[in-house]
């Protein structure tokens, strides 16, 4: 997916909240800002928007330094947090069935709400009311089965993470599955998306095989990233990517992977043709 116009403010949006959370003077803040407008207002749009978010993370660094590290560590903990208490909450409630894969998947794809990349003021009420909305909102249930069936069938299932807080669902919808599945994240700071260090405070440290993009896209280019993750990416039986983020940088591949995400963004939601906030399961060459 390109980016577009309608992208740009939004990206712009992605500089000004990266600066809020750095201890930096106003000088270097304002600077790591104007950067990226000339470089938005510079770039041809040929590439996905995670593209261009990448851009201006590494403008940040640049300007700092190299020392910008995880702005949004506190954030990635409090959506932990989050999400481990409204899981717990729902296992003592009658909306969640763990035992059940749609329910199990429902929750998972109701866990992109919690995305500081998007939502850079994320409303935790809002986010709880939507996680327990994601029940009774409408999915395809014949798409839910032929997921179920090609990841039974599966022998090798790549999972593209993608946020903090939502892969706390995520560890639960995949747990059946664990021994066939190999996990992606980030390889640098990107927002508020997985990495390597997040996986353990996130119940996800006993997966031995995760591999990383090398490059810290808030997605997967994948002629961009490393060759652990275009070998992986090659050879899996089913790719299962999660987030808006990755659907952006993957929606054009000639590989079998099945998208889950929210339907945040008015551009996507256009492509897409779905209403806002709907839970998505979307395949491509499957």
């Amino acid at each position: 997916m390109k980016t577009c116009l309608e992208c740009l403010p939004c990206l712009s949006k992605n500089a000004l909240n990266i600066v809020k959370r750095m201890e930096c003077p106003e000088a270097l803040k304002n600077k790591i800002v104007s950067d990226s407008m000339h470089m938005l207002a510079d770039c041809d749009m040929s590439m996905s928007p995670p593209y261009y978010a990448r851009l201006i993370m590494d403008i940040a660094d640049k300007n700092a330094g190299g020392s910008t590290g995880d702005v949004y560590q506190q954030e990635k903990l409090k959506s932990t947090q989050l999400a481990e208490k409204l899981l717990a909450d729902l296992l003592q409630g009658t909306l969640y069935h763990p035992d059940d894969f749609e329910s199990r998947l429902r929750l998972a794809i109701a866990g992109n709400i919690l995305d500081f990349g998007v939502f850079g003021d994320l409303n935790i009420g809002e986010a709880l009311r939507t996680v327990e909305s994601a029940f009774t909102k409408n999915l395809d249930k014949t798409a839910v089965q032929t997921l179920k069936e090609k990841m039974d069938a599966a022998n090798n299932i790549l999972y593209i993470l993608d946020n903090c807080g939502e892969v706390v669902f995520d560890r639960e919808f995949i747990r059946p599955y664990k021994d066939k599945i190999t996990l992606a994240v980030r390889g640098k700071p990107a927002f508020n998306d997985v990495l390597r260090s997040d996986l353990e405070p996130s119940g996800l440290g006993d997966f031995t095989d995760v591999i990383d993009n090398e490059n810290g896209v808030p997605g997967v280019i994948i002629e961009d990233s490393g060759t652990v993750m275009q070998q992986a990416f090659a050879k899996a039986d089913l790719i299962i990517a999660k987030g808006q983020g990755n659907f952006e940088t993957l929606d054009e591949t000639d590989r079998p992977i099945a998208f889950l995400f929210m339907a945040k963004c008015p551009v996507v939601i256009r492509k897409i043709n779905a209403k806002p906030n709907s839970i998505q399961l979307k395949f491509c060459n499957c």
